[in-house]
């Protein structure tokens, strides 16, 4: 492990955060440099950290500080964390990574944020909440594109509808996800499709005639090369996104279910292929021959797509009973553009706040609804707007 003297980082944005010393893991993943750069530009100088020195040496070059360290080894990753004030984690699968850097923060009295959108992750840092209290921390899972923004929505929306019972959440992401993102979704398609009903996790069949197939996401786009890519009337498939685990905290709302905007073809084929997958990938020799075929292709969209991609999202609450309903539709900058520029921002408030927010948070709980409005080109495409029943 290279370890160095522990110094205090400046910090001169945003006006008024304090000093204080903070890594990135997985520094040198593609998600993970983004978030590098991002927190370069905003004045930050983080620690750069994984499990591998030569790139980590690299990306620091001759000024920077790295540390590497592996996360099976709890002692390494321990001495990994001396000195530091918060974790922002960037190595997937979460699923494999996040309970060991979870631990090893609780036990350091570490902050520890991740850009996850798994189920699993967010579950295990809420059975933390107490431990997470009692040392004075915050575990932040998911302050990437899953789960701010449908967060952040989710909690518009209840604001508006107060009694809801029902929340529905979607994403339209054009372009070609990240390889950590791929095999984040070989990881977990053997657990199948997850909703909340009742306020309990349930495995069901994509199937179902409760689902819908199409949502309205907002006007389309009027010009360029978004015209006719981004907004209108989309074909949905039910997904397991976190929003399953944070969205129940942050609202209360006990029914939830998630979509993605996917092509007609493959969300009339889920019913039918998700079964066939969830065996195949159950395989170790099948996961492990598609990891394989990941890291062979692009790490991860351009940047020129990512400068120019736009993310919507869109979210609805109903109250039963009455029949009250709330939509509304976020536009946001391309996913991985957004998770940068939203993950560096989170670490920013995180460090900031009081003892009394210790505990496992999510980010619209913690930072209010509409802090995401204050992030740059993040607006709301249609505000939450109420309707009765006729």
């Amino acid at each position: 492990m290279h370890t160095e003297e522990p110094r205090t980082l400046g910090v001169p944005t945003p006006p008024g955060n304090q000093a204080h010393p903070w890594l990135i893991y997985g520094a040198y993943g593609f998600t993970g440099r983004l978030l590098v750069a991002e927190a370069r530009k905003r004045g930050h100088a983080p620690i750069l950290a994984g499990r591998d020195e030569g790139k980590l040496r690299e990306m620091a070059g001759d000024a920077g500080r790295y540390r590497s360290f592996p996360l099976d080894d709890p002692r390494a990753l321990r001495e990994g964390l001396e000195g530091v004030s918060a974790v922002l984690h960037a190595a997937g699968p979460f699923i494999q990574t996040a309970p060991p850097m979870m631990e090893a923060c609780l036990d350091q009295g570490v902050h520890y944020l991740d850009i996850t959108g798994e189920v699993p992750v967010f579950e295990a840092a809420f059975e933390w909440d107490q431990e997470a209290r009692d040392r004075g921390i915050v575990l932040m899972p998911g302050v990437g594109m899953d789960v701010i923004p449908t967060d952040s929505l989710a909690a518009m929306l209840a604001e508006l509808l107060p009694d809801a019972t029902h929340l529905e959440l979607a994403l339209h992401s054009p372009g070609r996800p990240s390889a950590g993102t791929l095999q984040t979704i070989v990881e977990g398609l053997p657990d199948g499709l997850l909703v909340r009903r009742e306020g309990k996790l349930a495995r069901v069949n994509p199937g179902r005639s409760e689902f819908r197939r199409h949502v309205e996401m907002g006007p389309p786009h009027p010009s360029g090369p978004l015209a006719g890519r981004l907004g209108g009337r989309r074909p949905v498939a039910p997904y397991t996104w976190g929003d399953l685990a944070t969205a129940w905290r942050t609202t209360g709302i006990p029914n939830i279910t998630c979509y993605m905007v996917t092509p007609r073809w493959q969300a009339r084929s889920l019913p039918l292929l998700l079964p066939i997958l969830r065996r195949l990938f159950r395989q170790d020799l099948v996961r492990r021959g598609l990891r394989a075929w990941i890291r062979r292709g692009p790490a991860g969209p351009s940047a020129s797509r990512r400068a120019s991609g736009r993310t919507r999202a869109w979210g609805r609450v109903e109250e039963k009973e009455t029949g009250a309903s709330a939509e509304a539709v976020l536009e946001l900058p391309e996913a991985y553009r957004f998770t940068a520029m939203a993950g560096i921002r989170a670490l920013e408030e995180v460090l900031q706040l009081d003892t009394g927010a210790a505990g496992t948070r999510t980010p619209a709980g913690t930072f209010g609804a509409r802090w995401i409005l204050d992030l740059p080109q993040v607006q709301l495409i249609q505000p939450p707007a109420r309707r009765q029943k006729p």
